[in-house]
């Protein structure tokens, strides 16, 4: 990792030369290259929602400015859990996609569901989310 990396990662996040010695190649190049990420946001579009208790509807936006949430873009009034880990899987590969110089919106699979089963298998609510990246 070149020096100048190295020092904007540890005056920004605190992290150790011990730590930052210890980083795997991949995240060595995704912190290479924090300029690309920070050209683009990640949109999780409401697609569909059902019996949603975050009051999801079709149109709403969680925005993401890498894996941090964009409060200021985001329409949606709130963050619910049983989104997270699927959001969070696929943020993550369009975050390799832009590391790695791909089109991250040429993924095949682009859509996530929360973790409600929905009423009709004894859950709840269930939403479904587009995700994609927008160059800024």
């Amino acid at each position: 990792m070149d020096e100048a990396t190295r020092e904007m990662t540890k005056s920004m996040i605190g992290i150790t030369d011990e730590d930052l010695d210890k980083l795997s190649p991949g995240m060595e190049k995704m912190l290479e290259n924090s300029m690309a990420l920070m050209s683009y946001r990640i949109v999780a579009e409401v697609v569909s929602a059902e019996n949603c208790f975050a009051f999801y509807k079709p149109g709403d936006k969680l925005v993401f400015n890498a894996t941090m949430l964009n409060k200021d873009e985001t329409t949606a009034d709130n963050i619910c859990t049983d989104a997270i880990a699927p959001l969070n899987t696929a943020i993550r590969a369009l975050l390799s996609a832009i590391v790695n110089g791909d089109d991250p919106n040429k993924y095949i699979f682009n859509h996530v569901q929360c973790i409600d089963t929905g009423a009709s298998a004894g859950g709840l609510g269930k939403v479904l989310f587009k995700v994609y990246a927008e160059q800024v």
